[in-house]
């Protein structure tokens, strides 16, 4: 029963990883395909840095965490875990990755190391799934969200997902990948990761300063959007590949400012 319970959380990563592995099989074979899997590679296949440091932490947590007490369902859990992973089906791998992580994290004490692994897990799948679910579920309504919000900016009256630019030369259309979701959830995993790879307690203070990043990160992904609608003829430059690297660096690097101030300042509070 020991050596079952020990060995429980290192299986645990070992499916996780696996799974995380398979769930991004698809945009390594699209790379593949497209003869671009060098560049794929280098631009780690359109991941965000933190989803890539909240896999490295989530299973370094969950594998340091102290054995958990065996339970009957321990192996048949495993078992389920395996089948949705090592299935060619990427949407079964992040199914399966939230599963073990909601699994663990019922099973452990708030607060302790493997219900910090675990929380930071299951907020990776959020940008990697989950993101992409609510806009197939409810992407009427979170594309017109946005869109009245640029339309608001540019000064225009949005016709459902169409704003018009600010000079009536015509109109653009907010399409899913124009969504704040992305880079909104993002954030929510920054910030989840943070505070549990430090403290794993959140202050009102951290939560505020986490609403106040999100609330930047879609104000920047509305100004870049909007800068569309007040400057049409520079679409390319700002809808192409020099905008979104403007916008994303500066998106990452806000997060990880504000991320930092605001578990450092807890870190001086408790200390």
């Amino acid at each position: 029963m020991r050596s079952r319970g020990a060995s429980l959380p290192l299986l645990c990563c070992g499916l996780i990883a696996v799974g995380f592995a398979n769930g991004i099989s698809e945009r390594i074979f699209a790379a593949i395909s497209e003869g671009n899997i060098l560049q794929a590679t280098l631009n780690t296949f359109d991941i965000s840095i933190f989803v890539w440091l909240a896999l490295f932490a989530g299973l370094l947590l969950v594998g340091r965490s102290p054995p958990p007490v065996p339970r009957r369902g321990d192996w048949l859990l495993i078992s389920a875990g395996s089948l949705g992973m090592l299935l060619p089906v990427p949407a079964l791998s992040w199914l399966a990755i939230s599963g073990l992580g909601l699994s663990l994290l019922i099973r452990a004490t708030p607060g302790d190391t493997l219900w910090r692994g675990a929380s930071i897990l299951l907020a990776m799948t959020i940008p990697m799934f989950w993101a992409r679910v609510l806009m197939s579920l409810f992407g009427d309504a979170i594309l017109a969200a946005d869109a009245t919000l640029i339309a608001w900016t540019v000064g225009t009256a949005r016709n459902g997902n169409l704003v018009p630019f600010a000079d009536g030369s015509g109109a653009m259309w907010i399409a899913p990948a124009c969504s704040s979701l992305t880079n909104l959830s993002l954030a929510i995993l920054a910030f989840v990761s943070l505070v549990n790879v430090t403290s794993g307690k959140w202050s009102k203070e951290t939560l505020g300063f986490g609403l106040l990043t999100c609330s930047l990160v879609v104000l920047i992904n509305v100004t870049r959007i909007s800068l569309i609608g007040y400057y049409p003829s520079h679409f390319e430059l700002i809808h192409g590949q020099v905008g979104a690297s403007v916008a994303g660096w500066t998106t990452t690097v806000l997060i990880m400012v504000i991320g930092w101030f605001a578990v450092r300042r807890d870190a001086i509070t408790l200390g």
